[in-house]
């Protein structure tokens, strides 16, 4: 299992905050901050970002 973006599908995740409030999880790839991530497998997380890439193609046009 795989910790990811919700948004983007991206494992390059870190910690913004921390501590008795609880974790506050950023993305590199695309800004997200929040304290939900998606713990899934690489099939799950292909989903994501294809849904992240078509949303995003969608938006430019």
């Amino acid at each position: 299992m795989i910790e990811v973006c919700p948004v983007c599908g991206n494992s390059d995740l870190y910690y913004e905050v921390g501590g008795y409030a609880g974790k506050v999880y950023h993305c590199k790839e695309c800004g997200y901050m929040g304290a939900f991530v998606v713990e899934g497998n690489e099939e799950m997380v292909e989903k994501i970002r294809e849904k992240y890439t078509r949303e995003k193609e969608k938006g430019k046009e």
